[in-house]
């Protein structure tokens, strides 16, 4: 990693944007658009996470913070009456400026936090663990159970994103991975090609199979793949706390921070 702080930040925030884009444009109720520093990726399915406002300006003050926060809610309200996100970069902000008060003021509430994080490469699976078969999807009902693993490993339903993620043609050009236990699927990674980098998402497994190396091995497997296809390109990904340790463990350095707010009107179910 040889990009100075800013290009780095610069290039996670872009790549979580295109990876959102990815997930979210084929669904029936995509709305796209971009103003005054705020990038908007909606599917128009009623899950929270596939419905984002991200913050993507530089040296963003508070004054711009709370416009932003402001006019992202006007946005939302005008366009889709779904729950969203509203997505802050902590690295792009001025000195000083608090996000989580300023946005309080808003009518947002801080959900989330997210690390974003670089290798250059991942080494490949040494060993599978003993019960545990990894393959790409087949069938539909085989990509259907990525969002399956993921709503159970994640406590959210994220069953209506089905009619992208669960489909066998959204994956031409990227690579999915399951791991299975006696034929049931237990564990998944998604990486898709984004400008040239391998985009790691959809890490989970079913909380009755953790413990035992499974998304380690799958998510490696899925590395492999899509390195054998497409190079071995460098690799991001955005962390939850509880799985930063274990990528940097593999590899991975982090090089971005993220808060995922959500506006109060649907709060209450999270």
């Amino acid at each position: 990693m040889t990009q100075p702080k800013e290009g780095i930040v610069d290039l996670s925030v872009r790549q979580m944007c295109e990876a959102w884009r990815l997930m979210c444009r084929h669904a029936p109720g995509w709305r796209g658009s971009s103003a005054d520093g705020v990038e908007y990726i909606f599917s128009g399915l009623p899950v929270p996470f596939f419905n984002v406002a991200f913050v993507t300006a530089p040296s963003v003050s508070a004054e711009a913070l709370r416009s932003s926060g402001n006019a992202a809610r006007a946005w939302a309200a005008e366009t889709a009456q779904v729950p969203w996100f509203f997505v802050v970069t902590h690295d792009t902000l001025e000195p000083g400026v608090d996000a989580t008060a300023i946005l309080g003021e808003c009518g947002y509430g801080a959900v989330l936090p997210l690390t974003g994080m670089f290798a250059s490469k991942v080494a490949p699976v040494a060993s599978v663990p003993a019960g545990l078969r990894i393959d790409a999807p087949a069938s539909d009902a085989d990509c259907a159970a990525i969002v399956d693993i993921n709503s159970a490993a994640y406590e959210t339903d994220i069953g209506p994103t089905k009619v992208v993620l669960g489909r066998q043609s959204f994956w031409n050009g990227h690579t999915a991975a399951l791991g299975r236990v006696d034929g049931t699927p237990v564990s998944s990674t998604a990486v898709f090609m984004i400008d040239g980098y391998r985009y790691v998402a959809l890490v989970a497994t079913e909380p009755a199979h953790r413990r035992h190396g499974y998304a380690d091995a799958v998510m490696r497997h899925a590395l492999q793949t899509a390195a054998a296809a497409h190079g071995e390109r460098p690799t991001i990904l955005h962390a939850t706390d509880a799985g930063r340790p274990i990528y940097a463990r593999m590899g991975y350095t982090s090089i971005s921070t993220h808060t995922f707010f959500m506006d109060s009107a649907f709060l209450g179910g999270h």
